[in-house]
Order: structure tokens, then sequence, then C-alpha cells
């Protein structure tokens, strides 16, 4: 637009100068028509809209050469006139005047016109059809129904006289360049989803971060479940994908302690066991009852784990190379067990997660509902807390520790109605919560258990240690102890976690 008006008052500044100069040389001459400002303007207008009425013609040599230059400019300003008018309507003036039409309706704004902001964009207007969709002007992939315009948060927030119903997303594959638009717009009240790894040091209410991997792993634990008999796993891949999928089995997957798990990891495990070395050592031979093992050699060198796997998830990053992984087990050995491919193009007959359209979609990107349900159980938990703290108070790390005991809800439902669970999200809830208060002393107790190792494992997978006063700089809890080694009183705080299942009807 700025350049726009540029060209437009270089073309009048050009336009004066020719006029000024025409009336300048023919004035001179006695004998000439064109004496005032008024005669130049008038000819100069005749003479460039081809109207040509003759009433006013130059008589010198100089006169008669500027109006050579009127009429051959006339065929040019037509033609600017009608570029003008085009780049305006196929600029922004098109753009400004959908937005200030719809400035009822929700804004989402997408700050990169990458394949992840339009599929994330596709999947939100199936979901509101009435929502406006910003891309950047020059997003040549944007949904041909999105508003294109280049507009920052100040400029956006102007036009809708507000920012409430704006949201942002930040989807580029720098995830520093998003953290730090991200935190901007958040820091000035809008609304924002950032595809970062690390969240800031003091994250902003409005802003929220999550990583792709992390968001195909929880979608798929979501989708895929283990089955009651499914309790020997493999994993063979390498990369943020295949750690995020384990990272998120360990965090979910946490049932009563009867029940043993067994995670057998082919292509990689050096990077997690170091990074996350204090859970590593605890699913070694520790107290835990589920196994974790890294597997260095061949996956082929281990026929019988093959022969007696429940489930092998294909998680490279790579299409290419799971598809031949499961061609040479297909091939060469026996794996009666389910084969789960991660594929960003889903091949038909096979298996496969991790396409983009299922991956990004708002319930999982926007974790509307599972920051509920977290902001709930840490009401719930403030009930009987003696150093109370609301949602708004907690860190990053009190955050995600709520978020991670959300994300158990679907294995607590499991763990109490089995695999015949109904379908109606409410009905399974207000059966699995009633199953809770009829449930004995010694089954609450077995419940209780499960709760805090799934708590114990979430603080194992952040380094914490234990020590008898607790420090948080120095990552030292207290009740980092084996279920049975804790006070009564301790126990029972394990009840708030479930007791959430009959919030949630309310």
């Amino acid at each position: 637009m700025k350049k726009t008006v540029k060209i437009l008052l270089a073309a009048l500044a050009a336009y004066a100068v020719l006029v000024l100069l025409l009336l300048a040389v023919e004035s001179q001459n006695p004998d000439a028509s064109i004496r005032s400002i008024g005669d130049a303007l008038w000819f100069s207008l005749v003479t460039m809209t081809t109207v040509g009425y003759g009433d006013l013609t130059p008589i010198t040599a100089m006169g008669r050469l500027l109006g050579l230059i009127f009429a051959l400019c006339s065929v040019g300003i037509l033609a600017a006139l009608i570029a003008l008018v085009l780049r305006l309507i196929n600029g922004e003036l098109v753009p400004l005047l959908r937005l200030r039409l719809g400035r009822r309706k929700t804004w989402y704004v997408f700050a990169d016109g990458n394949e992840a902001s339009c599929t994330l964009g596709e999947t939100l207007h199936q979901r509101d059809r009435d929502a406006l969709l910003i891309f950047p002007a020059a997003a040549e992939d944007a949904p041909g129904y999105a508003v294109r315009l280049n507009a920052g948060c100040e400029r956006l927030g102007r036009l809708r006289g507000g920012r409430e119903g704006i949201v942002f997303f930040y989807l580029d594959a720098d995830p520093w360049s998003n953290r730090t638009r991200a935190l901007k717009s958040a820091q000035q009240g809008y609304r924002s989803y950032c595809m970062a790894e690390l969240p800031a040091d003091e994250t902003p209410e409005t802003l929220c971060f999550f990583n792709l991997a992390d968001a195909e792993a929880r979608r798929y634990w979501q989708d895929q479940p283990l089955g009651e008999n499914e309790n020997t796993v493999v994993f063979i891949g390498s990369g943020r994908t295949a750690e995020a999928l384990l990272a998120r089995a360990l965090l979910i997957n946490v049932y009563p302690a009867e029940r043993r798990i067994h995670y057998h990891c082919f292509s990689f495990g050096e990077n997690f066991a170091r990074l996350h070395r204090e859970l590593v050592s605890s699913l070694a031979g520790g107290e835990d009852s589920d196994r974790l093992t890294f597997h260095s050699g061949f996956f082929g060198e281990e026929n019988e784990l093959l022969r007696r796997a429940d489930r092998v998830i294909l998680c490279a990053e790579e299409d290419s190379e799971n598809l031949r992984v499961y061609e040479t087990l297909r091939s060469f050995f026996v794996c009666p067990g389910q084969i789960h491919l991660h594929l960003r193009t889903p091949v038909e007959g096979l298996c496969s997660f991790g396409n983009l359209a299922d991956t990004l979609r708002p319930e999982i990107v926007m974790q509307d509902e599972l920051d509920r349900w977290a902001m709930l159980l840490n009401e719930i938990y403030n009930e009987s807390a003696a150093n109370k703290r609301s949602w708004r108070e907690l860190g990053p790390f009190l955050r995600a520790s709520n978020i991670a005991a959300a994300d158990h809800i679907g294995t607590k439902v499991r763990i109490l109605l089995g695999e015949d669970a109904p379908e109606d999200p409410e009905e399974r809830c207000r059966l699995a919560y009633a199953r809770f208060e009829a449930a004995d002393a010694q089954t609450r107790e077995r419940l209780r258990e499960t709760e805090h190792r799934r708590w114990l494992r979430f603080y194992l997978y952040y380094n914490w240690r234990y020590a008898p006063a607790r420090d948080d700089s120095a990552r030292l809890h207290p009740s980092l102890l084996p279920y049975w080694e804790l006070s009564e009183e301790a126990r029972q705080k394990d009840d708030y976690a479930w007791q959430m299942l009959g919030r949630l009807l309310k």
C-alpha cells in the first residue's frame, strides 16, 4: 500500500512539472493560446483523455513536444489507472474490507504460510466456517478463502478494535523464531500458540507451547491406546518422533503394578537415557514394575522378541525408512503383533499415524480441553493443600505436571472400565467415577498407588531426586519414594486425580 502511494505521488509530481513547463514556454509567445495555469491544465487533460477539443493548442516547438508527451501518456495513464485499481483490489483493499466486515468473527492469524500452517488452517476452517483465516500476503499455498494481509498484532488490534477474538499461530520450522515472535504477541495480551521445544522462563498466560513430535505422540496414544493384552512394545527408529513416542508411552501408559509393560527400543536410546537418566534408571530394574530396555544391535538379531511382541512401532523420521523396515519384517521375520508405521503420507492397508492433517488438529495444538482439565486438577488439589496456588501462579513445570495428569485420564478410565467402556465421553466419565466411588479399600489403595507411580515418573522424567526437604531449584522432593514408604496422609492425596472424573461431569 505504501509503495503504491509513493508511485502515485511521484506520477503527480512529474505531471505538475510538465504542466508548469508547458505554461512557461507557451506564455512567452504573444500569439500563444495557453497563457494561464488553467489553460495548461485544460490542454493536458483533454489531450491525455484523447478528447482533443482543439480550442487550445501549443505553437512553440517545445510546447508541441510537451503536447506529444501528453498525448503519448494517455495510453500509459489508462493502463496505470487500471493497474492501480487492480492492485488495490488484489492488494489490501479487499482484505481490509473483509476484516472490517468480520470484526465479530474469530480471527486465526498465521504468521507463516508453510505446510503446517495451511494444514491447521484447513482443519480450523472445517470446525468453524464463520472464522477468518489470515495469512501473509506472500503465502501462495494459503487456502483460497483465507485473507492475505501483512499485518502485525498492533495493526490487527486496531482494525478489530481490541485483542479479544484474535488468535496467533507461529508454526515456522525455526523454533527460536516462533518463540521470539510468540512472546511478543502474548505479552501484548493476544492468545498465541507457538511450535517450539522450550517454553520461556516466565510464560504469559496467553501463550501455549507445543512441538510437532510431541503432538504426534500425544495423538498416537490417544487414538491407539494399549490393549489389555499388550505388554511387550518394540520401538524401531530414531529421532525426535521416536523419543517423543517413548516419553508419552512412559507417562501415559501407567497401569496398576500387577500389569508389567516392557518397552524395547532399537536404533535410539543413548540420547534419551542421557537426558532422562533418573527415569531410565528406575525402569532398568528398580522399584517400577515396568521395564525399559535399549538394544544396540540390529532388531533382526532378536527373533524371539519379535515373535512375542504385542506391538511394533516403526518411528523413523522418513517414510521411506519405515516402509523399508516394514518390508524387512514381513519378508524375513515372524512378527504376529500389530505393526504401526509413522508415515506423513498414509499408505492404504497399513496401520499408520503421523499425517499432518491428523496431528495438527485444534484439540492437539490448542489443548483447550486438556488445559481445562489440568486447571480443574489444580483446583481439586488446592482444596486439601496447605500451600494453595492458582493456575496463573504456577510456573511452566507445575503446569506441565497438571497437564501430564490430565493426559492420564483416558488411562484411568480404561483401568476402571476395561476395554468395554461406552463411546460417549460423558457416559464413560460417569461410569468410571461411579466405579471409583464404589471401590473397596484394597482397590482404592491400588488406584492410589497407580497415580503415585504416574506422578513419580513425571518427576523422574525431569531428573528430580529424593531428599528429606523440598528444593525446587535443585529438583529435590521428599515424596519421590515408593508408594508403601509414604505416610497415610500423603497416600490419600492421590485420590484427587481420580476424583476429577466426577468433577468433569459438572
